[in-house]
Formats: structure tokens, C-alpha cells, sequence
């Protein structure tokens, strides 16, 4: 291994901890020599160092020498004591670098280190695959353990280097498997020329763990359905496949396909991402619109340093870097990588940090997902020429001198403009081709000038979801498309970047500022309308429900304001409209429906809460089957606003 995992510590088998007290107590015996020597002896530093060195080695060259019985009990006993302790150290230190020598050169120092493996892989047999195999583990920063049956193959060349874990033996065989650590492996890869051996191995490496991943190589094509029915999860033949193969087969259970939409320029934080949990940058796959297949390059990234030279590369060379800017355009930013990392848990966190980044599409994504992400959250490009994005959006009529400038300032085109009508299942649809400026500014000025024009504009606005419309732009390139689409966001003007139909609905449903109120109150009353429109609300239909026969009647009214309802309570006194009103109203039982639109959710929410405070609201957008339950029933029950 180049670099040892955490979990396998390399000088763990040395017994430090048993000289460790001696030492301090050595340590302990000097500082007590020459503190005594300073204060005791009367000696100067240098002196007091040189009098206790010489006294605890028990050489006493009598140049200095004790003169009052003080001083005397004082040397006994640093005397004594050094004499003993150092002897004592001494002996303790030879034993632990003898014990240690022993421990290396009979592989029990390996043992030990094995016991503590963890998230390894079991590599059984190194033979010419074997070693391959394992080179391609040490490229990515994978931890082995090897078996090798063949004894001078581990003492001569696997122990030769202090950092490869290897043991002679049989895998067959149940123990040693267990000394290999498969209890705590992630995995077992089986690389020996023998098929049946192969079979074997895997049959006890199942035995002994359930649920672990075996790979397995099979020599013979024949012998590759044996193998898998003895519980191997991959079988590769080197017939067929190289070592490369066998590593990625290995890696399965903790590789992942990820999706992403960036531009160049964030290549280096979308790696640092990767990188930083320890994992392995595999591949790229580009996804031309053009193409069934996706164009796939390896890459093999799994150090920074690899990473800033590429990025070196890029930057020395401005006809390479346009080149990989233009694939990028073609395909709107959109790509996938295949990442490996050591658990799964690591490739979540991963894909959470590259989704709060703002790069992810999503995880594990087929072919077809991947072209519908890319029609929904992207700009698949069919004409390279001319990109177009199809955006939803919801804002007021005023808001579209906004909304305009910032498609037109950066050379795109509003093409066209769709409306979303309750009780139709296609979009009112019309072409617009704005591209101009001068256009825009004539539009408008002719709009405001025209008041008939305008509050047709209104109800069209308010019909469509209280607001809610797409419009499908063009641009130069993919990058305008994109700065368009970020600053409507900011806007808060953006639902979605080409949203299907239904998805539209249901934006409708979730954003839109449109309810139907189903209510109960005597015929020719005004007070709901009343509340309606006092709360800011506007009412554009009533329905009346017609039992047994099972038929809705709608009468538009639109009213956005109290002349509006004054005119409305003045049609209600003329005699024929108040007896058809009449009858319409005892025949449905005096429950009829509103279609309310407001400037905001929280208006529709306090209109709906002040009708169900006065005792007339029956229902909120309830589905036409509850309606006829609601009608049918013979006394209907009120709603209640929480």
C-alpha cells in the first residue's frame, strides 16, 4: 500500500508502553540528581549534571566527593537508585528490540496489524493477475490484505515491504480467511489460476460472511455459472477482461453515476468535492442529443495534485481549453461521472454537498432519466444554432416591462406566450417574436392607452393561475439562456425551466392565487361577495349544480371591485333575472361555487377564513365527485378554518 489506512497501524506491534515507565522513572532519577546536586552539593549546572551522571553510572572519579552527612545520604541514595533503575531500563529496551526483530522476521508483527484491518479488500492469490489486480487497488488508495499459498512468494517479495499485508496460505481454508480479516472486509477478490480452487474460496468466503461482495476470476468460460452459483456476485474472465475490470467489479457496491449541469469554470469545485472524501474521479461521460450513447473519456482522478495539473494543462493551452468549453456548450453543461469512494456513506455525503452546490441532476440516472433531466432542468440543445428554453413563470401584468428587459438584455427572443385556462386541457397560445427593445416600449404604451385592452390582459392574467404563463425564448448560446434563467429567479418570477403540462398543473396547484370556494346562502345575497371583494379578492364565475341530472351551470361575472358588485346587485333586482335566480338557487339547493383569484396566497387564505367565520363556506377546491356529495346530501356540513 502507498499509504496505509488509519485502521491498519503499522507500529501497533511494538510494546512501547512497556518501557515507557522505566523511561519516565530514568528521567525522574536525573532531574531528582541534579535538583539535589544544586541545592545539596552547592554545585553550579554544568557541575551538578556532571556529579549526577557520574554518580548514577557509578563511575565517581572523586574529584567531587560528599562532605557533611547530608550531602553523604544524599549520593547513597542517587547511588542506589540510578544503579538499579538504568540497569533495569537497559535490560527492558534490549528485550523490546529483540522481541521486535523476532516479530518481523516471523510475520507475527503482520499478524497483529491484521487483526485491527478494517474496509479492506481480501486479494486471494498474486500471481501475474493477482499483482495487476492489486496495483490498480494501490492506484485508487485501497486497502489489501493478500493470501498467497506460495511461501517464498510472500517472504521474499510481499514482505519485503513493511507496508503490504500478506499471509501464506490456503484461502480455502476457514482460518485463515479469518486472519485475513474478512469479518471486517468489504470484500473478496479471487484471483488464482485454479477454477476450482476459485470455487472453493468462494464458497468458504460466503460461509463465513453472507453478505459480503466476492469477485472472482474464471480461468475457463465454462467454468463462469459454477462460479456463480457458488455465491460469487461478479465472476470475470481474464479471457475477456483485464485487471481494470476486476478492480471496477470489486468497487460496485461503493461506486456511484452521478449527474451534473456546470460550466468549465467549475470543474476545479466540483472535484474538490469529490477528492476531499477520499474518492475517485473514474470518468466523464458527455450527452449528446445527437447520440444513443453518451461520449465517455477515463479520467482516474483521485489527488489534487493530479487535478491542478489538468487544470495547468487547460490554461497553457487556450485551443484545448475552447475545445472543452464547446463540448460543454453542446451539451448545455450536462455530464456524468462515475465516482468510487470507500462506503457508500461517503458517496452520499458527496452527492448531498454537490446538490447543495448546485450542481446535481441527480443519482444512478438512466439514459432516458438523464435526457429528461436535461429537457427539464437544462437546455437540451436539438439546434446547436439556435438554444431555446421553455420557462414558467407567475408575476402581474405590470410586471412585464421586468420580466421583458431581462430576456432582451442579453439578445434572446421571447418567441411565444402560453396561458393556462381552468376547464381547458390545452394552453391559450400565441406567438409574440420580441427581440426589441422599441417593440417592447410600443406594446406597452399602446396597452396602457387602450383600458379595454388592459383589463382584458388582467382577466387573462388571472384566469391563468392568478399570473402563471410560460414562454418559450431563444438565444445565442446556452450561457445567455442561463443568465436569463438565473436573473428571473432572483426575481422570483421563475417556476421552472421546461416543465411538462402536468408538472404546470401542479405548479398551478402549489403557486397559483386561484381557489374554488363552494358556498351556501340564500338566493339574490350579496354578503359573500361582499367579504370577497372587501378582502382583496376578484370573482370571475359562479357555478350552480343541478342534482339528478348531474350538470354544472357557469355564469361569468368577473368582478374585481365594489362598482363591479354594485352593478351586479342592481341586475339581481330586475324581476327576470332574480325568478331564474330564484330557480337556479332552490334546484341546487342554494349551494353554488366562486372561482376567486387574489394577488396572493395569503389572501386567498384570509377571504376563505372570514367566508367560514360568517357560516357560508362549504368547501376549498374540492374535487367535482365531493361536490355532488356535498349537493346531494341533506344537510350539508360547514368548513372550519383551523
Amino acid at each position: 500500500m502507498q499509504n496505509p489506512s488509519p485502521s491498519i497501524p503499522i507500529m501497533s506491534s511494538i510494546p512501547f508502553k512497556v518501557i515507557k515507565y522505566p523511561v519516565i522513572a530514568v528521567i525522574g532519577l536525573l532531574s531528582y540528581g541534579i535538583i539535589g546536586s544544586t541545592l545539596i552539593m552547592r554545585l553550579d549546572i554544568v557541575n551538578a549534571i556532571y556529579f549526577t551522571i557520574i554518580t548514577t553510572a557509578t563511575v565517581g572519579y572523586g574529584d567531587i566527593s560528599p562532605q557533611n552527612p547530608i550531602q553523604k545520604l544524599f549520593v547513597v541514595t542517587l547511588v542506589l537508585g540510578g544503579a538499579s533503575l538504568i540497569a533495569y531500563a537497559f535490560t527492558l529496551i534490549i528485550m523490546v528490540v529483540s522481541m521486535t526483530v523476532e516479530d518481523i522476521t516471523s510475520g507475527a508483527r503482520h499478524r497483529r496489524m491484521l487483526k485491527s484491518a478494517k474496509n479492506h479488500f481480501v486479494l486471494c492469490g498474486y500471481g501475474r493477475v493477482g499483482s495487476a489486480v492489486h496495483k490498480e487497488l494501490l492506484k485508487r488508495n485501497q486497502s489489501v490484505v493478500i493470501i498467497e499459498k506460495d511461501q517464498k512468494i510472500v517472504e521474499k517479495e510481499l514482505w519485503d515491504d513493511p507496508n503490504v499485508l500478506a499471509i501464506p496460505g490456503d484461502a480455502t481454508d476457514e482460518g485463515v480467511m479469518i486472519d485475513a480479516g474478512i469479518k471486517s472486509a468489504r470484500g473478496v477478490i479471487i484471483t488464482t489460476g485454479e477454477d476450482v480452487d476459485n470455487l472453493f474460496i468462494t464458497l468458504t468466503a460466503r460461509e463465513i460472511r453472507p453478505d459480503i461482495w466476492i469477485v472472482t476470476r474464471a480461468s475457463k468460460k465454462v467454468n463462469v455459472k459454477r462460479l456463480y452459483r457458488s455465491g460469487a456476485n461478479k465472476v470475470i474472465s481474464p479471457e475477456s477482461s483485464g485487471a481494470e475490470d476486476i478492480y471496477f467489479a470489486a468497487i460496485q457496491p461503493t461506486i456511484m453515476k452521478i449527474t451534473e449541469m456546470h460550466e468549465v469554470g467549475d470543474i476545479r469545485k466540483e472535484s474538490e468535492i469529490i477528492l476531499k472524501h477520499g474518492c475517485t474521479l473514474e470518468n466523464i461521460e458527455y450527452h449528446l442529443p445527437e447520440f444513443r450513447e453518451p461520449l465517455a473519456r477515463k479520467i482516474g482522478i483521485t489527488k489534487i495534485d493530479q487535478l491542478d495539473r489538468f487544470l495547468e494543462s487547460l490554461d497553457k493551452d487556450p485551443k484545448r481549453k475552447k475545445s472543452l468549453e464547446r463540448i460543454y456548450e453542446s451539451v448545455s453543461g450536462i455530464h456524468s461521472h462515475w465516482i468510487s469512494g470507500p462506503d457508500k456513506e461517503t458517496l452520499e455525503k458527496v452527492a448531498e454537498e454537490l446538490k447543495k452546490e448546485g450542481f446535481l441532476l441527480g443519482v444512478d440516472l438512466n439514459e432516458e432519466e438523464i435526457k429528461e433531466a436535461a429537457r427539464k432542468y437544462g437546455r437540451l440543445v436539438e439546434v446547436v444554432i439556435k438554444p431555446e428554453i421553455n420557462i414558467t413563470e407567475t408575476h402581474d401584468v405590470i410586471d412585464i416591462r421586468e420580466e421583458a428587459e431581462i430576456i432582451l438584455k442579453h439578445g434572446c427572443t421571447l418567441e411565444d406566450i402560453e396561458y393556462y385556462l381552468p376547464g381547458f386541457h390545452e394552453p391559450l397560445k400565441r406567438k409574440v417574436g420580441l427581440s426589441d427593445t422599441n417593440e417592447m416600449e410600443r406594446f406597452l404604451r399602446r396597452l396602457e392607452a387602450d383600458s379595454a385592452r388592459m383589463e382584458a390582459l388582467e382577466r387573462l392574467y388571472t384566469l391563468s393561475g392568478g399570473g402563471i404563463h410560460s414562454h418559450r425564448i431563444s438565444g445565442p448560446d446556452t450561457k445567455s439562456l442561463s443568465r436569463v434563467e438565473k436573473e428571473l429567479k432572483q426575481k422570483g418570477f421563475l417556476l421552472g425551466v421546461n416543465l411538462s403540462q402536468e408538472e404546470i398543473f401542479e405548479k398551478i396547484k402549489e403557486y397559483g392565487r386561484v381557489s374554488e370556494l363552494l358556498l351556501l346562502h340564500d338566493p339574490g345575497q350579496t354578503d359573500d361577495k361582499n367579504i370577497i371583494i372587501n378582502n382583496g379578492g376578484r370573482i370571475l364565475d359562479s357555478k350552480h349544480y343541478l342534482p339528478g341530472l348531474e350538470q354544472v351551470v357557469t355564469r361569468k361575472l368577473y368582478i374585481k371591485d365594489l362598482e363591479d358588485l354594485k352593478k351586479c346587485e342592481e341586475e339581481y333586482k330586475k324581476p327576470d333575472a332574480r325568478r331564474s335566480l330564484d330557480t337556479l338557487s332552490q334546484i341546487s339547493r342554494n349551494i353554488h361555487s366562486h372561482t376567486v383569484s387574489a394577488t396572493d396566497v395569503k389572501t386567498i387564505k384570509k377571504i376563505t377564513k372570514a367566508l367560514a367565520e360568517f357560516g357560508q363556506l362549504l368547501g376549498v377546491d374540492l374535487p367535482e365527485e365531493e361536490i355532488w356529495k356535498i349537493v346531494e346530501s341533506a344537510e350539508p356540513a360547514r368548513f372550519c378554518v383551523e
